[in-house]
């Protein structure tokens, strides 16, 4: 019988309702994506790894069989998903967990994280490990978005002529977004349905937004940290990625800590209604929200079609929402004191303590301390530390960091209190608006992500000059990630559907630049 599936376009929520109507079984899914992920892969360097035939065969035929004797877990029962290589699987997984680096290769952590074992719960297979900005781009200043030591250089399955180093490096039209690069790329390719990336400052939202993708990445600590690979507690997340809102939500009641937070009755599913009623939105002038020259390219017609679509986005909206105004939020700069109350300055004083307390935890590891992995890259440098990714600033920061625990809290509470209540909060109630809107190519998520509140991608358009997608974000109240869920479902109602990308197409116009590329 043949299968007719889309791989491109098929949601999660779609390919359960064929697993139920007996159109396509879980061992015939896994298959599909599996050959998937050989036939671009290659090219894309999406996924790090993929779990044995035979492990993933048996997990999805045990889960075909629960379905015939009339169990179904859930909207997750034998679909298949990618996870983010900085996610920790157990050896009986048959995955790796590297971050990227050759100097977790072969490593075993003792656990699942709890997420897998929530996902694995829910009946998801997972399929495979996602390509990462090695260490979650924290290592080095400036690398190539996307790179890893063990995954390469993860390419958008969107952009024409494919990623340009040294050019594009960090925010470039090019390059795919990082760090949860490849958990995005996977999943516009059609290499799995939907996935998990992690975020401390964008991860999320940039590789979402350049894949035309749906994410949020949640109020602190309300999807429990327990087996990520730390940046610091005080901002990492994971967080879902998909093609449409109701995956979303159905993958969010998964991930939740249901005793950390106020899930809704009926589950975030039941945010997705598709309407704007009741949601006031705040709106952020792009030209002020867009991020600095320094870390995009300035690209002319880019730029200026960007500005067109999301000013077009606003008109559009003020036609079916009741309260549609403009706000000011504090800057980036401001949020920082001009960067005297920088809240990076607090993560660099962990990050060598978390990292070393995770490294203790793991078997069969090649290194026990950051002095460790520092050296380790060095001798390992023709690998480690490429042009694209050249140097190790972030991890020489962490090892001569210093801070006295009582300077730590009071920098971390004083930058939640001007992003949180004096920036977010008080935009809202001030404005009397529900959430706040600004453009995807921005650093809203950086206001968000200081107070530990929730922020969602909205997808929007693809760029006339090389096909990169973009689109905007949206943030609101700790807690609030079932109204930030109705706004992105009314959203999805009120703009066009997302596209896919156009994939041999885009393989083609890079491979035919490249001699001797297949």
């Amino acid at each position: 019988m043949a299968i007719s599936i889309n791989l491109l376009t098929a949601t999660a929520s779609e390919l359960q309702a064929k697993l139920a109507s007996n159109s396509v079984t879980s061992r015939q899914l896994v298959r599909l994506y599996l050959d998937q992920i050989v036939q671009y892969n290659g090219y894309l360097k999406a996924v790090i790894a993929v779990a044995p035939d035979e492990l993933l065969d048996e997990a999805a035929a045990k889960l075909d069989e629960e379905r015939t004797n009339g169990r179904v877990r859930g909207p997750l029962h034998g679909i298949p998903i990618l996870v983010k290589d900085n996610i920790a699987t157990s050896p009986d997984m048959g995955l790796p967990t590297t971050c990227g680096s050759l100097a977790l290769v072969g490593s075993n952590p003792r656990k699942n994280a709890w997420i897998i074992e929530r996902l694995i719960a829910a009946g998801a297979i997972i399929l495979g490990k996602a390509n990462l900005s090695e260490w979650s781009w924290y290592r080095s200043n400036f690398a190539d978005s996307g790179w890893s030591a063990v995954g390469g250089q993860t390419q958008s399955a969107y952009v024409r002529g494919g990623f340009h180093h040294g050019v594009d490096s960090t925010g470039g039209h090019s390059n795919p977004g990082g760090s949860s690069s490849g958990s995005a790329v996977a999943v516009s390719a059609g290499m799995a349905p939907f996935s998990i990336g992690t975020e401390t400052m964008g991860s999320l939202i940039m590789p979402s937004d350049r894949a035309a993708l749906y994410t949020i990445k949640p109020t602190l600590k309300i999807v429990p940290q327990d087996g990520i690979i730390p940046v610091t507690l005080e901002a990492d997340s994971a967080g879902p990625m998909t093609k449409s809102v109701l995956d979303l939500a159905n993958l969010l009641d998964v991930l939740v800590d249901s005793s950390q937070s106020t899930v809704p009755d009926g589950g975030y599913k039941s945010a997705v209604t598709g309407s704007w009623r009741d949601i006031r939105i705040g709106y952020l002038e792009p030209k002020q929200w867009f991020f600095p020259r320094k870390n995009l390219k300035d690209q002319k017609d880019a730029t200026d079609q960007m500005l067109r679509d999301w000013k077009s986005a606003y008109g559009k909206l003020k036609s079916v929402v009741k309260v549609m105004k403009p706000v000011k939020l504090l800057s980036v700069d401001e949020a920082s004191e001009g960067g005297k109350m920088d809240i990076w300055d607090a993560f660099h004083t962990t990050f060598k303590g978390l990292l070393e307390d995770y490294l203790q935890n793991i078997d069969n590891c090649q290194v026990r301390t950051l002095e460790d992995l520092i050296e380790f890259n060095k001798e390992h440098a023709s690998k480690e530390l490429p042009p694209s990714a050249n140097n190790q600033a972030g991890l020489i920061r962490a090892l001569h960091a210093t801070m006295e625990p009582e300077q730590y809290r009071k920098l971390i509470a004083s930058a939640r209190d001007r992003c949180g209540k004096r920036g977010i909060d008080k935009v809202l109630e001030e404005n009397g608006v529900d959430i706040i809107l600004g453009p995807g190519d921005g650093p809203l998520y950086i206001i968000a992500g200081t107070a530990g509140y929730p922020v969602a991608s909205l997808p929007l358009g693809y760029l006339d000059f090389n096909g990169r997608a973009f689109g905007m974000q949206i943030t609101t109240r700790a807690h609030q990630e079932a109204l930030l869920i109705r706004a992105q479902s009314a959203w999805e109602a009120t703009f066009p559907q997302r596209q896919p990308p156009r994939l041999d197409e885009i393989i083609q116009s890079r491979s035919s630049t490249i001699p001797g590329m297949a």
